[in-house]
């Protein structure tokens, strides 16, 4: 297990978001959140990144556990070129690039090579430096920053490029793509395929699919939301509910729990009904008022069936923003 919630809830004055929410997340785990507008989907997330604090409940995670949060048009804000910002996720690898440089410097001098004692003392801390550099990627970071550029849509870009030029959908992917360099151990990420053509959509999938942390992602793709996770997660009248599959086996399940509820709750209905009318015809006459006496505390004793509270619906809206013809958002699909 990588991080557990335990009945959390969060108000915004009188009025709740979120309660008793609880679900677990585990390694290379990859979760969609789903919900209405307003469900409380980004609060959740904002509580999982330590922007918010629960009003109750509590979260659990692994000691060496690492969180990345990508908001909703997150805003991010730099006063560096795109190139500084990238590199600036390995600072601890270019400042050890800088220090073998420098060592390389000093085992080229010849003043160094005369005193063998400093000369071999120089050439081991080289070696530890120099194979500590490669255990942490060292050697491929230069490749990593331009992979990750060219497939969020900035292979194209001057690395000296600065950051506060670019369009607000520019930086939200440019913030993504310092994200997916820093790799934390579990990725939170509100709606990160706003602002994407397909081609930086379809980049992303394959990326994200291969991704060694964990995944937990709110989306109105539901071809995204397909490719990509194992397991959705609905905040549905302010709780939440585990399902196993991807989004659109998801959308089956729904469907077929309200048409069993709603049979559950319509077969009661009918035999509330049929009670009543026994109970309504007999009661007053002396023969069977005790049969109907019997039916009424029955009656009262009988545990009601709530009538389900939504309704799962075919539409036929379709969502265009992201360039997938015939794509339909999950909101779509879900009538509450």
């Amino acid at each position: 297990m990588l991080l557990q919630l335990t009945d959390i809830s969060k108000s915004y004055g009188a009025t709740p978001i979120i309660e008793g929410i609880s679900f677990q997340i585990q390694e290379r785990e990859r979760i969609g959140l789903v919900g209405v507008n307003g469900a409380g989907k980004s609060t959740l997330l904002k509580i999982l990144a330590g922007e918010l604090s629960p009003d109750g409940g509590a979260i659990y995670k692994t000691k060496e556990c690492t969180i990345g949060y990508l908001p909703q048009n997150s805003g991010f804000h730099s006063d560096r070129t795109i190139d500084a910002e990238m590199r600036a996720v390995f600072s601890h690898l270019t400042e050890a690039e800088a220090e073998l440089r420098e060592l390389e410097r000093l085992i080229a001098d010849p003043k160094l090579q005369a005193d063998d004692k400093r000369y071999q003392e120089t050439l081991e801390r080289y070696a530890r430096k120099s194979d500590w550099f490669r255990d942490q990627g060292g050697f491929e970071m230069e490749t990593r920053i331009r992979s990750v550029l060219h497939g969020m849509g900035f292979g194209q870009f001057p690395p000296d490029t600065p950051v506060a030029t670019l369009s607000g959908g520019q930086k939200t992917r440019l913030a993504l793509a310092r994200l997916l360099l820093q790799a934390p151990d579990l990725l939170l990420l509100d709606e990160p395929t706003n602002h994407l053509d397909i081609e930086t959509l379809t980049w992303l999938e394959d990326y994200l699919r291969g991704y060694p942390g964990a995944i937990l992602v709110v989306s109105h793709d539901r071809y995204f939301l397909d490719a990509l996770v194992q397991t959705i997660v609905e905040i549905e009248r302010h709780g939440a509910k585990r399902y196993a599959g991807n989004y659109t086996r998801f959308v089956k399940l729904k469907a077929a729990e309200y048409e069993s509820a709603m049979k559950q709750y319509e077969k009661q209905q009918t035999e509330i009904a049929r009670m009543e009318d026994f109970i309504r015809r007999n009661i007053a006459r002396a023969s069977t008022t005790k049969r109907a006496q019997s039916r009424r505390k029955a009656l009262e004793r009988m545990e009601r069936v709530d009538k389900p509270a939504g309704e799962v619906k075919k539409r036929t809206s379709h969502s265009t923003s992201i360039g997938r013809p015939g794509s339909t958002c999950w909101r779509c699909a879900i009538w509450p």
